[in-house]
């Protein structure tokens, strides 16, 4: 699949769609912390890092200095544009790292691992610039989750997308652990997404999700009717939560 953030606008609207609550991005990132063991994170690496949401909190939360890497320039700019202190931003692809072997701790991955072209071959990337003992942190929606995302079932085509490529977590276990890493830990987190129905069909509606860039504007158009039903049969000020999985490997030595 083509990359539907290429484009300027596309980006802008990512930014908007996918924000996340503040407590949602505490929350994920203690997660992070905790299931890690107690040693010295000096280096991170964001891959696919996107507008930035999560690159100057790992820096922050670990005290250290982190690296952007992401393919699209539209997405950097924006990202670059947030002026964030002790972050190095770089375009690239997780398949070819602009990047010298053995020179970060820690990468993370926020939904990108659906994203790449050839994972095989990113995660020998990984393997090559990750230091010894180096983490892997990975958090991603998986595909037995998405019977559990309201709007995806008023969008078939994006189900089908979405269906098609996102692995299970056996899937992803098993292709990582292939390239040398030891899974320490996976757990599914019941993240915050929005904090209303209302806001829940903004987020939707601003159509920013890949799989919904990459329908037809009369899929999109039909199914945005079909949630917004759905939402209306909902109470407006409940929170929405939707599940994500975290998982946290280790380079073997």
């Amino acid at each position: 699949m083509k990359n539907v953030y290429s484009k300027a606008e596309a980006a802008r609207t990512y930014d908007r769609a996918r924000k996340l609550p503040a407590g949602t991005k505490t929350l994920w990132l203690d997660a992070i912390k905790s299931s890690l063991p107690p040693q010295k994170v000096g280096k991170i690496l964001d891959l696919g890092c996107g507008t930035g949401r999560f690159t100057s909190a790992l820096g922050e939360t670990f005290q250290c200095p982190v690296i952007g890497v992401e393919p699209s320039a539209a997405m950097l700019e924006i990202a670059i544009a947030r002026n964030e202190p002790n972050v190095e931003w770089k375009q690239g692809q997780a398949e070819s790292l602009p990047l010298e072997a053995e020179t970060v701790d820690l990468i993370f991955m926020s939904q990108v691992f659906h994203h790449l072209v050839e994972p095989e071959r990113a995660l020998l990337e990984i393997h090559r610039v990750l230091r010894p003992a180096g983490f892997l942190v990975i958090r991603n929606g998986m595909r037995e989750h998405n019977r559990e995302l309201a709007w995806l079932g008023c969008f078939p085509e994006a189900r089908e997308i979405e269906d098609r490529r996102t692995p299970s977590s056996q899937e992803l276990e098993e292709l990582v652990c292939a390239k040398s890493f030891t899974l320490l830990s996976h757990r599914v987190i019941n993240q915050l997404f929005a904090s209303s129905f209302t806001e829940y069909f903004e987020k939707i509606s601003g159509r920013g999700l890949s799989a919904l860039l990459a329908i037809s504007d009369e899929s999109f158009q039909s199914g945005l009717e079909r949630f917004r039903d759905w939402v209306n049969a909902q109470p407006k000020d409940a929170p929405v939560y939707e599940p994500m999985d975290l998982f946290i490997f280790q380079k073997k030595k």
